[in-house]
């Protein structure tokens, strides 16, 4: 039955692709990325028995919130920004998802991870949303970085990119918190939609990502 539901949403998805939305990527994102991180020999992809949690929630309940000042939050929302940024295998990513090794497709993983680690820290009331703020900060500090490594020459194009990026990225936010609220088929159209960026021939990657979210 899950398995049917995720193939009738990609069918319904895969009639209705003409139509465009601002999270769709330009050819001007389609540029090298590099690899900054070391990649881990973990695989983070393959789906486990569900008895075993997923990194991220690990990675929070080991952090816990031992001091709620606003400089220790600050750090603690850094901190779980690298830590969940250096535990992706991005490499397994573009393999498993069939995903150009570019710095848009960088970017749309480590979204996605960041969306989870947003939802994760909002259960923490007051300090989670603080906290929440400062890994959204760190985020696009890494990628400001990864940007002018990629085009040092053009800072004006880099600016326009990444303002591009934030539009897409409040928009991806909204578009994965309805699938999360709602059921696996709107995730499955928002995932379809943002990070397959309208372009997915097998269901099986939707129903895969969708379960690997929900490990999470």
């Amino acid at each position: 039955m899950y398995r049917h539901c995720i193939f009738q949403t990609w069918k319904i998805l895969r009639l209705s692709s003409s139509i465009q939305l601002s999270t769709t990527c330009k050819p001007s994102q389609q540029i090298r990325y590099l690899h900054l991180h070391d990649i881990l020999k973990k695989d983070i992809i393959a789906v486990s028995d569900g008895t075993k949690p997923g990194f991220i929630k690990r990675l929070v309940k080991r952090m816990g919130w031992l001091d709620h000042s606003k400089g220790r939050l600050k750090g603690s929302g850094y901190i779980l920004y690298e830590n969940v940024a250096d535990k992706i295998n991005y490499i397994k990513f573009f393999e498993e998802f069939k995903m150009p090794d570019t710095f848009f497709s960088w970017f749309l993983i480590t979204e996605l991870h960041v969306w989870i680690l947003m939802v994760r820290t909002m259960a923490e009331g007051d300090e989670g949303r603080f906290t929440r703020n400062n890994i959204v900060e760190a985020m696009w500090q890494d990628v400001y970085t990864r940007a002018k490594k990629l085009e040092p020459a053009n800072p004006s194009a880099v600016r326009e990119n990444l303002q591009e990026i934030s539009e897409q990225f409040q928009a991806a936010v909204v578009g994965y918190d309805e699938g999360l609220l709602l059921d696996d088929k709107v995730l499955a159209g928002a995932l379809w939609r943002r990070f397959f960026q309208r372009n997915c021939n097998d269901p099986e990657y939707l129903e895969r990502l969708v379960h690997y979210i929900r490990k999470q």
